[in-house]
């Protein structure tokens, strides 16, 4: 696999120094497979194969220059002890956020929009608790409209993520502004995050015909006695869990893409091999289904007092086990083949994004959107840039640089996730294998690059 172009056209070819004793660099990964070893380079995304000789040399490693080293070397898979890959990187970021910022326009293209913060469930760990109430109102959804008509840029297409407390509680702002935007011949597509219970059959189509909806997540909590216990509807008709089941069915008969994720913690977690095997029975082999495990981050406390949150060991060895259990059933995907270098962290830190919250303010995150993170609003813009800029100050780890994939791990100092551990020990096995499947293909592939840092 080549390396990326523009990595490898910024950081040139290594010079040979024939005194330096050379080692294999930090963000390399090493698979062996069949008598041969496989390279992968974090930052380039190149992947090498290695045999015979080459191999030996790997096997010897610290050495002296040798012949045969060339390629390795030339290729930054080798480098000299003393050479600092981590302050390699962190220039490169630098370099090519400078280039970015001087070339980018200023459309905003991308937008989270809170049409509320009012929800049909309580759920004990939800991080709204104690947050403001309140629905936009028809002349904040008109000025939204506008706001986007005026910052979309010449292309008029946009993507927006809708979020809340629960969006389809105001499922008519939702109405008021896509068609608006369509009045307007603004094109956009849409995703959610939602607790699904307000879906009919109705509402299903008008989220494929009129929303243009593509995906949504919907959050579970366990099966069935418990799902419901801890959502604790208000205002419910039926069995919450069986409607949400059926309104999945729904969606993916429409052709709407679906990630059912357990929100699990210490009282929760034995229930979610049983929702891989209800889904599996429910909906089969569909390839708009994933299922999988995310772990309640932070101290709260159930309705009985009892914290159920678990240490950060428990819950990253429960990450793996039960997002296994989903890979086994083949209800788990991934987007992302490989981990690569990056420069950017998150929609928050990037100027062609936005969150809108009920009020008409602009925020950077859509987990932080009090009056403290206001930079602006849908009537004047942005209007204060220190505090849009503070969400670019990257956060340093000094535990993660020695790590594998630090190339691909950047944080931003005002995240609320910014200490949380994206790459699990999950990670390097399921590289592994696609590393050694990349090279089974006997094919050049490209690596698919995807944010992952997001709302799903």
């Amino acid at each position: 696999m080549e390396p990326e172009e523009k990595i490898a056209k910024l950081w040139g070819k290594q010079q040979i120094k024939h005194t330096d004793t050379y080692r294999l660099m930090r963000y390399v990964m090493r698979v062996d497979h069949e008598g041969n070893v496989l390279l992968y380079n974090v930052i380039t995304s190149q992947l090498a194969v290695l045999e015979g000789e080459e191999v030996d040399i790997i096997n010897s490693l610290p050495v002296k220059y040798i012949p045969g080293m060339e390629q390795l070397v030339d290729n930054h898979f080798l480098v000299p002890e003393s050479y600092d890959e981590h302050q390699q990187v962190v220039n490169m970021r630098c370099i090519f956020r400078k280039l970015e910022e001087a070339q980018v326009s200023k459309d905003i293209t991308k937008y989270t929009i809170l049409p509320t913060t009012a929800c049909n469930a309580r759920c004990y760990y939800c991080f709204e608790q104690g947050a403001k109430t309140t629905k936009m109102s028809k002349e904040i959804a008109d000025s939204v409209v506008e706001f986007i008509a005026s910052h979309c840029g010449e292309k008029k297409f946009v993507r927006i993520t809708w979020f809340g407390g629960e969006p389809t509680v105001a499922s008519d702002r939702i109405d008021q502004i896509t068609e608006g935007l369509r009045l307007r011949g603004i094109k956009y597509l849409s995703q959610m995050v939602t607790n699904g219970y307000l879906f009919d059959e109705g509402l299903v189509q008008k989220a494929k015909e009129k929303w243009n909806l593509e995906y949504l997540q919907i959050c579970f909590d366990g099966l069935e006695e418990r799902h419901n216990a801890t959502k604790s509807f208000v205002n419910v008709r039926d069995n919450p869990y069986q409607r949400i089941l059926r309104n999945i069915g729904l969606l993916l008969d429409s052709g709407i893409r679906v990630g059912m994720r357990m929100n699990f913690d210490k009282a929760n977690y034995q229930d979610f091999g049983g929702l891989v095997k209800e889904a599996k029975l429910r909906f089969g082999d569909n390839p708009n289904l994933s299922v999988y495990a995310f772990p309640v981050i932070g101290e709260y406390a159930d309705k009985e007092g009892n914290v159920l949150h678990g240490s950060e060991e428990w819950f990253i060895d429960k990450i793996v086990e039960l997002n296994n259990m989903s890979r086994e059933a083949g209800l788990y995907h991934s987007v992302k083949q490989l981990p690569h270098f990056r420069y950017h962290c998150c929609d928050a830190e990037n100027d062609s994004t936005v969150t809108i919250t009920p009020d008409g303010s602009l925020v950077r995150c859509c987990e932080r959107f009090d009056d403290t993170e206001t930079t602006g609003t849908v009537t004047e813009g942005i209007t204060d840039e220190n505090r849009a800029g503070a969400w670019k100050i990257s956060a340093d780890h000094p535990k993660c640089r020695d790590c594998t994939f630090f190339p691909d791990c950047y944080r931003i100092e005002k995240c609320p996730a910014k200490d949380r551990c994206l790459f699990l020990p999950e990670s390097y096995r399921k590289y592994t294998d696609t590393i050694i499947s990349l090279f089974s293909s006997g094919k050049n592939l490209s690596n698919k690059k995807e944010d992952d840092c997001n709302v799903f």
